[in-house]
């Protein structure tokens, strides 16, 4: 069998939505426009319980790009690198199989394997064996950010991790606003997601307090919200502007906003936060968890809920040391994640030899992470156990 030869090759399931196919887009895009040859090759994992779940249409649109070559099932590919793209993917293990031979090959990590409750969702050690198993190859673990690079370091030497993170990139030119936060006499609080509980806080009062005040003056607008949970939790979602997930253009959304304000479950980890940085690039103001600070650093704004409405008055009273503020974040972010350096960032992770070294944050000691594991093999048993009792 004759194999395709291309300079990158990107695995994943079309199905994923949110910031994981805005990766993978960003990514696919500057490769195109370096003039790289590109070859797809769309798996389908088990991660995906609904089989009604569609193709996400900007993921299919890629194969419609010049030169783009879509690689079939059981195809012999040599690539100089290969992407493959989220751990869950490949830890529910894919129904198709190829024979890759790359010089580089990474799965780009965008999800923890830790859950907020220090449980297991998923086994790196055995999502490498499952790649290698699938398609030849076993790729070292690329990080999305140092929140993600902590929790695999609980797995060396037993996995590779590359020496720098593959953070998220954009397209910063398409990320440009055209009105200044605060600029009248409402001033809108709000933010995005995909409407799934765990991006939302456990609690009715951390939901309230880190919206709006319900004051004159203020709005609340959201794109994403699981509704029927926030009810359930006895959330008053009363005056808030709610807008479909995905419902308006993510840049038109986030300039109706003045105030970004993002906290999540204590049960979620958030791998990177993509949201958060199109709303500093869209030159807004982010007010974020605590636990997020790590990632973000000086470039946001951090509260316990509770105080949320007291520093979003103080925002828009400084309204000039506001407003420079948010441009000085906005140029910081677009020199650190402009997609325009993915072809230099991409020879940097060509001559990565990767690294097992431990030193450094690590998530949990190698004893837990192995009590860790047994746990979640145990679970995975009894839910096999229990779909099999099931059947008539």
């Amino acid at each position: 069998m004759t194999a395709s030869r291309i300079d990158i090759l990107l695995v994943y399931d079309p199905r994923f939505t949110g910031g994981t196919a805005s990766a993978i887009l960003t990514d696919a895009h500057a490769f195109h426009a370096a003039g790289l040859t590109i070859g797809l090759l769309e798996v389908t994992s088990g991660f995906f319980i609904d089989a009604g779940t569609g193709k996400n249409t900007a993921l299919a649109a890629l194969a419609d790009l010049p030169g783009v070559k879509v690689i079939k099932p059981e195809a012999c590919v040599v690539a100089d690198t290969t992407f493959f793209h989220h751990p869950l993917t490949f830890a529910h293990q894919v129904q198709e199989n190829a024979k890759i031979r790359s010089n580089t090959s990474v799965l780009v990590c965008h999800h923890p394997p830790f859950r907020g409750d220090g449980s297991l969702e998923y086994d790196p050690i055995a999502t490498t064996r499952y790649i290698e198993q699938s398609f030849g190859i076993r790729p070292m673990w690329a990080p999305v950010s140092g929140v993600i690079r902590k929790h695999l370091r609980s797995f060396l030497p037993f996995i590779r991790l590359t020496n720098a993170d593959w953070v998220n990139s954009f397209d910063t030119g398409n990320w440009m606003s055209n009105r200044p936060v605060f600029d009248g006499p409402i001033a809108v609080v709000g933010r995005h997601s995909r409407e799934d509980p765990l991006k939302w806080p456990d609690t009715a009062a951390d939901v309230a307090a880190h919206v709006a005040p319900r004051e004159a003056g203020w709005k609340t607008r959201v794109m994403g919200c699981p509704e029927a949970h926030l009810n359930s939790l006895g959330a008053n979602l009363d005056g808030w502007e709610i807008v479909p997930f995905n419902n308006e253009p993510v840049d038109y959304f986030v300039e109706s906003l003045d105030v970004f304000s993002y906290f999540h479950s204590d049960k979620w980890v958030e791998a990177f936060g993509r949201t958060i940085l199109e709303a500093m690039l869209m030159e807004r103001p982010c007010v974020l968890s605590p636990s997020l600070r790590d990632t973000f650093g000086p470039t946001a704004h951090y509260a316990n809920p509770a105080d949320v409405h007291d520093l979003v008055r103080s925002l828009r009273t400084n309204v000039k040391a506001t407003r420079q503020n948010c441009a000085d974040i906005r140029e910081r972010a677009a020199q650190q994640y402009a997609s325009k350096a993915i072809p230099e960032r991409l020879r940097a992770l060509q001559n990565d030899t990767g690294s097992c070294s431990r030193l450094g944050p690590i998530q949990a000691a190698p004893i837990t992470a192995l009590r860790k594991l047994i746990g979640l093999k145990r679970r995975q048993r009894n839910a096999v156990s229990l779909e099999q009792a099931a059947k008539p």
